[in-house]
């Protein structure tokens, strides 16, 4: 099931409760990525497939967990500042 990008307020514009739901969109959505796309690369493992764009997506998982990893922290801060943001 695809679906459609939606328009994202301004930061400045966004309240603190759009911030909790834009981070729980993005978090959600990055996380079928990465399990998607590992699953991708183990089944071409299992089958002995290798390309060099398997080295891309391999590089790839590991920014996705740091930016997955940040999307967290970001939940975290918004949580302790009652999403008030600087």
């Amino acid at each position: 099931m695809q679906t459609r990008p939606t328009a994202r307020a301004i930061f400045d514009d966004m309240t603190p409760q759009d911030m909790r739901d834009w981070l729980h969109v993005k978090r959600t959505w990055l996380s079928r990525k990465i399990a998607r796309e590992r699953a991708y690369l183990d089944r071409r493992a299992r089958r002995g497939t290798f390309t060099p764009t398997d080295d891309a997506y391999e590089a790839d998982q590991q920014q996705e967990r740091d930016l997955l990893a940040f999307l967290d922290e970001m939940q975290q801060a918004v949580a302790r500042a009652g999403g008030i943001m600087p």
